[in-house]
């Protein structure tokens, strides 16, 4: 089963510095994470016109102790993602040296990141996550044509 976790802080091209990203330590796979739990979904495209084919979604998610996420980036699905409980470690492949996030904190992911997490408590660490799926109706994009909109930088993998 493919989980999907938008914790991210849990986002785009890869590490530009492999001491703070370490992919080395990276899963392949999700590690010890329990299926998201859809909480709500709007269709944005009967909401506001010209969102055909996206949706506002909300959802829980869970990784309990030891657990972790492998890298991926949001790309064409930005979220903002909420901790309720547990502490987190971000890889991110902006940043020469990881993030750490615990209950009350808030991170987003963006195209311009890529990134993956990892439980460093001894505690599930459970996150609510906002974000903006495709669902698979509207046109999609990939990370260079998104960069080039916004004027983001690509940070590459070494």
């Amino acid at each position: 089963m493919k989980v999907v976790l938008a914790f991210a802080w849990v986002l785009l091209a890869t590490a530009g510095n492999a001491a703070a990203h370490d992919l080395s330590r990276a899963p392949t796979q999700p590690k010890q994470a329990l299926p998201p739990e859809t909480l709500q979904v709007i269709d944005l495209g009967k909401e506001i016109p010209g969102l055909d084919g996206r949706q506002l979604r909300m959802r829980r998610l869970t990784l309990k102790p030891g657990g972790a996420i492998p890298p991926h980036s949001h790309t064409d699905r930005p979220a903002v993602v909420y901790v309720l409980q547990g502490r987190v470690r971000e890889h991110r492949s902006d940043l020469d040296k990881p993030l750490e996030y615990g209950a009350g904190d808030s991170m987003t992911e963006n195209a311009a990141i890529h990134h993956w997490i990892e439980n460093i408590g001894d505690t599930p660490l459970v996150g609510i996550v906002i974000d903006v799926p495709n669902t698979g109706r509207a046109p999609t994009f990939d990370t260079d044509q998104i960069l080039k909109a916004y004027g983001l930088t690509k940070h590459e993998h070494e």
